[in-house]
């Protein structure tokens, strides 16, 4: 069993990546601790099968420090980090991995996004773990909710119907938005009238605001664990290309993630219930809400993993 470090700055979603790493490493009987923005890496901290042991947060000074010219390596968490075996580093920072390698027997250079043309980012950043004896492993499993993440839910469950629509309007970027009143009609399509979870995020205000409504429940800043346990609960989760995406695919929730600009075979959610949707001309305001209800029977039905382009 090797100690190991993994590295990777980035959003949710960029962090829900490495599940399929983080299951080949752990099959292979490793040590892990991610060094990672710590709101998004929290989302990866446990004990299960693709979860991480610890977390450094990426936000510590120490770890700017990692990243200039002329580091110091002589702090309490260089200290640390010469306790690694191996790291994967999953950065185009030279000066990070140098310093890495300054601290760490073993460090793996690994560019955060796949080349064109090889494939889905899961598998890429899987790949890194191979000279670990690791491999790149199958689709990871489900995560499931410490008993004191199932009690934080529980509240929020209480006021959702059995089987209930989760929506979250929201991404990082307004070119991968579904039109806010697009989500409004599938929401009331879908609903008939029963409540169901709005999700927002700090920067969903607008989108959000269009779609409250009496029947809405609305989920705001909760941990990203806590609202996993929720949307693992959900009939259907409807989304963008986001973190909130990835995070209700991993939680095992029927999932429709909607794309344009991004392509979802590069960057789509990775769960065993998992579907998603591209607009055909990449512009989100293109693909039609009644395209997307026939595709949110489908999403909602059997066990699968599948890619559409609109018509």
């Amino acid at each position: 069993m090797a100690r190991v470090l993994i590295l990777r700055a980035g959003a949710l979603g960029d962090i829900l990546l490495l599940r399929r790493a983080v299951f080949a490493l752990r099959r292979g009987g490793h040590a892990l601790t991610l060094l990672a923005p710590q709101g998004p890496a929290s989302a990866l901290r446990g004990p299960g099968p693709c979860e991480v042991d610890d977390v450094i947060p990426w936000e510590k000074a120490e770890v700017a420090e990692l990243a200039s010219d002329a580091p110091r390596l002589d702090g309490s968490l260089a200290v640390r980090l010469r306790g690694f075996d191996a790291a994967l580093g999953y950065t185009r920072s030279h000066s990070m991995i140098a310093s890495l390698g300054r601290l760490i027997p073993q460090v793996i250079p690994w560019d955060p996004e796949p080349p064109s043309g090889l494939g889905h980012a899961s598998r890429w950043l899987a790949q890194a773990t191979t000279p670990l004896a690791a491999g790149t492993g199958p689709i990871p499993p489900v995560h499931a909710p410490s008993a004191q993440e199932a009690g934080s839910a529980a509240p929020w469950l209480a006021r959702l119907p059995a089987g209930f629509l989760a929506l979250h309007p929201g991404s990082g970027s307004p070119r991968k938005n579904w039109p806010a009143e697009a989500f409004a009609a599938a929401a009331q399509a879908l609903t008939a009238g029963r409540p169901w979870l709005l999700v927002e995020g700090p920067a969903d205000q607008a989108a959000a605001a269009a779609l409250r409504s009496p029947n809405s429940v609305s989920a705001q800043a909760l941990p990203p664990r806590v609202l996993g346990a929720i949307l693992a609960q959900a009939g259907l989760f409807l989304g963008n290309d986001s973190g909130v995406s990835h995070l209700a695919a991993a939680w095992g929730a029927p999932t429709l993630a909607l794309f344009g600009p991004t392509d979802p075979a590069v960057w789509g959610p990775v769960g065993p219930r998992v579907a998603t949707l591209r607009s055909p001309t990449r512009s989100m305001a293109d693909l039609s809400v009644e395209e997307v209800l026939a595709w949110a029977g489908k999403a909602a039905g059997p066990l699968s993993i599948q890619s559409m382009e609109g018509s």
